[in-house]
């Protein structure tokens, strides 16, 4: 089977989990060795910057990336088939449909757009919105990470049949206390510290995070942010924001931290949290939400709309050493079951299924 994936993402300037959830998906795929995947993009100069490049070889489309996505989804042209040559499938990994002759799979990482129109762009909103109409309309199989998308995409009206919830997985071993120690170097973490990794951006409840740890008097510990700018405007705080990191520095700094906080009010997955618990972090995030489904009872849930919920919980974790050795430990074993070995083999049916379909 010949497969076209959309990696266009990756240029994007914070192309985030969804582009690494995308590549590592293409990368487990590969190591199967039963699927030929060619990625696409559209037309740059330069390739993705070095985190970010694909394990695939990537053709190029001719036209720029805003002309390609507005080509793509109001005309239908070019399809992708201009520069990959024939494929069986095309899979848009992208909150974009793709062009093609060949049936196609989207993933669908989330509706938040549906939901909060109002943390997007009018043009961000009006793309996504469009994407899910043509999903609606023609995706022969729509590929969901958790129950939470599922379920949202089940009440944005595509049919059940057609939904497949896949999981992200995490191929991370938790770093020996060597590592811990030299990032406490590195960024000068000399005390206990919370930790959040993320985008600055309003899903991410960041505001709500930082009034939660200015309630916590008189417990010895800092704030650290680490991820991209974004497009969120934060409050003044005294939280340290280390911006983006490196990543084995950003699975040192979930093991050294004492507690990493990770309350979003709506994510497709929640990267962030899986790989967190793969280091043996104690995790408190948010309930009702896929996070939630992430992290079972290997973490601490709480409404993520509660400010005093949020600084409880921290309050307890910061302050019991038993509660958060305890919570290493579940983290641990829940973190083992997410692997991408399991997300390839969902996949790769999910791409069966969807060749059948149309046949």
């Amino acid at each position: 089977m010949r497969v076209a994936v959309t990696l266009e993402q990756c240029w994007h300037r914070v192309p985030g989990g969804t582009a690494r959830a995308a590549l590592d998906t293409v990368t487990a795929v590969a190591e199967r060795g039963d699927v030929d995947q060619i990625g696409v993009s559209a037309r740059h100069r330069a390739a993705p910057d070095q985190s970010w490049q694909p394990s695939i070889a990537v053709r190029a489309l001719p036209l720029p990336r805003v002309a390609l996505y507005d080509s793509w989804q109001r005309l239908r042209r070019p399809r992708v088939e201009r520069a990959t040559g024939p494929v069986d499938l095309v899979h848009a990994t992208g909150h974009v449909a793709s062009a093609s002759r060949a049936p196609w799979v989207a993933t669908v990482h989330d509706l938040h757009f549906v939901h909060e129109p109002a943390h997007f762009t009018a043009r961000g909103a009006s793309v996504a919105n469009r994407f899910l109409a043509l999903v609606r309309d023609e995706a022969a199989l729509v590929l969901c990470p958790s129950e939470a998308t599922r379920t949202d995409c089940a009440a944005a009206g595509i049919d059940a049949d057609r939904l497949r919830v896949i999981p992200w997985g995490t191929s991370q071993r938790a770093v020996p206390p060597s590592e811990a120690a030299r990032v406490r170097a590195t960024y000068a973490l000399e005390r206990p510290f919370v930790l959040f990794a993320g985008t600055v951006e309003p899903r991410k409840n960041l505001p709500r995070l930082l009034e939660a740890f200015a309630r916590l008097e008189g417990i010895d510990a800092e704030l650290v942010l680490v991820g991209p700018e974004g497009w969120a405007d934060l409050p003044e705080s005294s939280a340290r924001r280390l911006g983006f990191v490196p990543r084995a520095d950003l699975d040192a700094l979930y093991a050294a931290a004492t507690v990493v906080c990770y309350p979003s009010l709506r994510e497709g997955f929640g990267l962030p949290v899986l790989e967190a618990m793969a280091q043996g972090a104690a995790v408190v995030t948010s309930a009702g939400t896929s996070t939630a489904e992430v992290a079972g009872d290997a973490a601490l849930l709480v409404d993520p709309l509660d400010v005093d919920a949020i600084a409880e919980a921290l309050r307890i974790t910061l302050s019991d050493p038993d509660r958060r050795h305890a919570l290493r430990s579940s983290a641990l074993a829940r973190a083992a079951t997410f692997t991408w070995s399991r997300t390839a083999e969902l996949t790769v049916q999910a791409y069966r299924d969807a060749v059948a379909s149309v046949c």
